[in-house]
């Protein structure tokens, strides 16, 4: 009975720890030689995972804002975090990083990265 008890315990600790780590849903709209444009959707506490943007012109427009923290993947840098209002669109550079949301609706957002040639 013990042994049932820890092992139900343990499960439900782990599913919490994964509830953490949720990753949001990523959709490629268009991708060609000239331009990259993606749909994201992040519920509320999900991330993007680290990851780095590689070309130099990058536009998000939020179809549906929220709270975010942008996480560097230098620890040495700090965390921003941005409160963005649906229909906002913003310039953002190339760069190393996590994106979460951080706070209590969900967030889609628009990115078009030009590539460069």
């Amino acid at each position: 009975m013990k042994f049932i008890f820890i092992a139900i315990f343990l499960l439900g600790f782990s599913a919490i720890s994964l509830a953490d780590d949720q990753i949001g849903k990523r959709e490629v709209l268009l991708d060609n030689a000239d331009v990259e444009v993606v749909r994201l959707t992040y519920p509320v506490g999900a991330g993007s995972g680290m990851h780095t943007h590689i070309h130099p012109n990058r536009v998000v427009y939020f179809v549906k804002g929220g709270i975010l923290e942008l996480i560097p993947k230098d620890k040495n840098k700090k965390s921003k975090v941005i409160n963005v209002s649906d229909g906002k669109t913003l310039y953002l550079p190339t760069t190393t990083h996590n994106v979460k949301n951080i706070g209590h609706t969900e967030i889609v957002i628009v990115e078009t990265e030009i590539k460069a040639r």
